[in-house]
């Protein structure tokens, strides 16, 4: 089962959580906050993670980071994968000086509310 472990004092991670589910995230995957017992779990087998600002996409003992993490769920959506594709022709560098830029000031380029989950939609998380 794929993990996404995202921040979950971030409107727009949550908010991107649900624009994912709502466009045909798999079942499959599961949304876990960073900051939960399980996040820590994590951080004690991977301690690098610690010092990351991103996302991260776990499928077994593999952890993605940054823009390939965002790609691989795009990839994951129906209709969207496309999505993924363009963002995949971008090369590596310039894909993760975007996300860390992006990440970096999430807050201030971002002013959201949270959106409110169906129960469907709460069922994808964990903690």
């Amino acid at each position: 089962m794929p993990i996404i472990y995202y921040d979950s004092n971030c409107n727009y991670c949550y908010n991107y959580a649900i624009w994912l589910i709502r466009h045909g995230l798999p079942r499959s995957y599961q949304f876990v906050p960073l900051k939960s017992d399980a996040g820590d779990a994590l951080v004690a087998q991977h301690p690098e993670v610690a010092s990351k600002n991103s996302v991260i996409l776990q499928r077994g003992a593999q952890l993605t980071f940054e823009s390939t993490a965002i790609v691989q769920m795009l990839g994951a959506l129906g209709r969207h994968k496309w999505l993924g594709v363009l963002l995949w022709s971008i090369p590596k560098p310039l894909r993760d000086m975007g996300y860390r830029c992006f990440a970096n000031n999430r807050d201030k380029l971002w002013s959201t509310t949270w959106a409110q989950p169906t129960a469907d939609e709460q069922s994808f998380f964990i903690e």
